[in-house]
């Protein structure tokens, strides 16, 4: 049985037109991004000849659901069903487990792989936006803290976007920031010079624009926030605060 993939193996998959000749994962990161999205890598699908690896897909599972949340073949062996073979293998795993839907977003920009989900009964369910924007001043401390999910929840009332954006991997992400507003809120990450918005929410465009300018703000670091749904009342906001749209993706969902 082969070793479970790790971030060198996936920086060598996610390689190409759509992901780019740099590394998507450290070490660190790798990490941290499989046990906030509770990914059991014993569990992944690994396609090898000899030592060589060409292929995994490694997905986690809460209860009834599963998100499909990495899946990469090394370039030199794509175009040969190595994706389409995991893809049957995984899909049998988790069904095994008593999973009844699969999640997963897919780069717009990757044809192949949205028309081989596609082939597997996945369906498109809205469209997701990476938006970013660079470094507004002099870096400042925010105060973090650990949230349980209760917490968390009870903070953001307005239903998760996807699976990395829920409760459950908010409150798996360590210390964070939470900026809180009347209809409104963000749990924000902060890496050195770099900060994320894990997740965030506003009730309407006006609080939606009060969220934004309390980021901008207050978080003055190099800041992303991934898979926001293309018709939020965050994304007019968030243009008009000088972020700009750097990755769209496809929410792709598969319901026994």
């Amino acid at each position: 049985m082969s070793a479970p993939p790790d971030a060198t193996d996936f920086n060598t998959f996610f390689r190409g037109g759509a992901f780019g000749a740099y590394d998507i994962f450290t070490k660190r990161s790798f990490a941290d991004f499989v046990h906030r999205n509770d990914i059991n890598l014993s569990q992944a699908i690994v396609t090898q000849e000899g030592a060589a690896r060409l292929g995994a897909l490694a997905f986690g599972v809460r209860g009834t659901r599963a998100w499909f949340g990495l899946i990469g073949v090394d370039p030199q062996y794509r175009r040969e069903g190595i994706a389409a073979r995991m893809m049957v293998d995984a899909i049998a795993a988790v069904q095994a487990q008593g999973v009844r839907t699969i999640e997963l977003e897919v780069n717009q920009r990757n044809v192949a792989p949205i028309a081989l989900c596609e082939s597997f009964g996945f369906t498109r369910r809205g469209e997701l936006l990476v938006w970013a924007r660079d470094p507004k001043g002099p870096l400042q401390a925010l105060p973090t803290r650990r949230y349980p999910e209760p917490a968390v929840r009870a903070v953001a009332q307005i239903p998760s976007v996807c699976w990395q954006r829920e409760p459950r991997s908010i409150a798996r992400a360590g210390p964070v920031a939470l900026l809180t507003l009347p209809g409104a809120y963000a749990y924000v990450r902060i890496d050195d010079e770099f900060a994320q918005v894990l997740d965030a929410g506003a009730l309407d465009a006006i609080r939606a624009r009060e969220l934004v300018d309390a980021l901008n703000d207050r978080v003055p670091h190099d800041l992303t926030l991934n898979n926001e749904p293309a018709e939020s009342h965050l994304g007019e906001a968030l243009r008009d605060g000088g972020w700009r749209i750097v990755e769209r993706q496809y929410l792709m969902v598969r319901t026994e």
